[in-house]
């Protein structure tokens, strides 16, 4: 993969500030630490970094050149790097977006884009998976989803690659519209519009239109997934004017879903209805919410002509992510559902649910840490959340960080017993707790906000789980 120089120029509509005009780079880097030969480095800036601190540095790590932003020209001392090309642009961040949708019309390859509330990465990760069982496929890797993460991916595109899986993920203002300006998506998917984000939107109906940017911005003439059981994405989806195809469980749709069943251990279940033949489909993913994921990637999968049984054979293969609804078991009986990867109030909603459909005849543990980004909607989300706690078949709440008391307190006056809710005052004080109640047969759900770092409850009930089997070899041993 190489970018010349005036494919950069065209692009940007930058000016060179110095060195050759025949220049070929081999990649493009936003890090000064991971530069190779012949790289070209942008020189972004943000809120807590200015890579145009590092633009003489990224020279010195054998940079092919450079993009600063006009106004910052004069701060620079180039010293003995003139003969390196050196391009101005007005804006580093736009210049990024525009060399990578240069890319991606290079090669003219089909382009998939969704965003959503909750289940983005889990539906990119199955579409691609489907996919991938036909022809070569390029998608995000891991949360690169961003201004900076979505460009880096368009960068890698070459040949090789039949159709491209990009996920948009949006904390601000303006960026689904920017992303889908980058990625001219073929195909446009929204999983669902929730109460996800709200302290960078403030409100539902603010997020519900950030995230419409992707139908209304992407080629008229090509297709979207409709969510029917998800009214904001369904109004959406009316004034789109290409092809829509539409998933459901609960409302008619062409790519349907009925009989679901929540099976623990084994995954969940549920009946395809595709063009009129039905087919069992067993995920090995634990909840309901997971078959509208693989709803939208047979959609998908179908407008490529992938075989129907390959695509349900790669969804039945399919892997769980760590920490998302992770099920592992901890010994003497006991299963964890780790779901610490992040948390807002319908993805709490829907794992607390899951939990207490699974438990069975054992007890439902709920460790709970606070859920973050909400702003003024803070309390009253948890607050909404204890109540929940309430109305479900949750047998004991040990909730983690600044608002657990108010999550706790909620759940108490809506019926839970005080013994059964309670604050804990570290991830510590939640293991050994549950190491003191849990017994056979009981499941624990550990969820909360990325910045909670809920794993930590989860690597110390593996650690117990570790000491118990290391303890049972030395006495069998003996």
């Amino acid at each position: 993969m190489t970018f010349h120089i005036s494919e950069i120029l065209k692009a940007t509509g930058g000016k060179i500030l110095q060195g050759g005009e025949q220049t070929v780079f081999h990649a493009i880097s936003t890090d000064s630490r991971t530069m190779t030969e012949g790289d070209l480095f942008i020189a972004l800036k943000g809120e807590r970094f200015d890579g145009h601190h590092y633009a003489i540095e990224a020279l010195e790590k054998r940079a092919g050149g450079v993009v600063i932003e006009e106004d910052r020209a004069r701060d620079i001392r180039w010293n003995g790097y003139q003969t390196k090309p050196v391009i101005a642009v007005k804006d580093t961040l736009q210049a990024l977006g525009d060399i990578a949708r240069n890319q991606r019309r290079k090669f003219g390859v089909p382009v998939i884009a969704l965003t959503g509330s909750n289940g983005k990465t889990t539906t990119k990760e199955m579409i691609s998976a489907c996919l991938e069982t036909s022809f070569p496929v390029l998608k995000t890797k891991g949360n690169l989803n961003n201004l900076i993460g979505l460009p880096l991916t368009l960068f890698n595109l070459t040949e090789k690659e039949r159709v491209v899986v990009l996920e948009m993920g949006m904390n601000v203002p303006g960026e689904i519209r920017r992303l889908t300006e980058i990625a001219e998506p073929d195909v446009g998917l929204i999983t669902n519009i929730q109460s996800a984000h709200l302290e960078g939107m403030g409100s539902l109906e603010k997020i519900k239109e950030e995230k419409g940017e992707l139908f209304r911005r992407m080629k008229q003439n090509g297709s979207i997934i409709i969510n029917q059981d998800d009214l904001r994405v369904v109004e959406l989806g009316r004034e789109f004017e290409g092809q829509k195809i539409t998933v459901g469980i609960d409302h008619y749709a062409d790519v349907m879903a009925r009989e679901v069943r929540v099976k623990g251990k084994e995954g969940t279940s549920f009946i395809l209805i595709l063009e009129g033949e039905e087919r069992e489909v067993r995920l090995p993913l634990l909840g309901k919410h997971f078959v509208h994921n693989a709803l939208s990637a047979i959609a998908i999968t179908s407008l490529f002509g992938v075989d129907k049984e390959k695509a349900i054979d790669a969804l039945e293969q399919f892997k769980p992510f760590p920490m998302r609804m992770e099920v592992l078991s901890l010994g003497n009986g006991r299963t964890l559902i780790n779901d610490a990867y992040n948390a807002n109030p319908v993805s709490m909603e829907l794992a607390l649910q899951t939990l207490s459909e699974v438990k069975g005849e054992g007890r439902a543990f709920a460790v709970l840490g606070d859920m973050l980004e909400l702003g003024e909607f803070t309390v009253d989300a948890h607050r909404q959340l204890g109540k929940k706690i309430a109305e479900l078949s949750i047998d004991f709440l040990l909730a983690i960080g600044e608002e657990a008391s108010v999550v706790v307190e909620s759940a108490i006056r809506a019926g839970v017993g005080n013994e059964r809710a309670r604050v804990m005052e570290s991830h510590s004080h939640a293991v050994s707790l549950l190491k003191e109640m849990t017994r056979r047969g009981d499941w624990i759900l550990v969820k909360g906000s990325r910045g909670m770092a809920m794993e930590r409850v989860v690597e110390g009930l593996k650690e117990r789980r570790e000491e118990r089997n290391a303890l049972s070899s030395a006495v069998s041993s003996s």
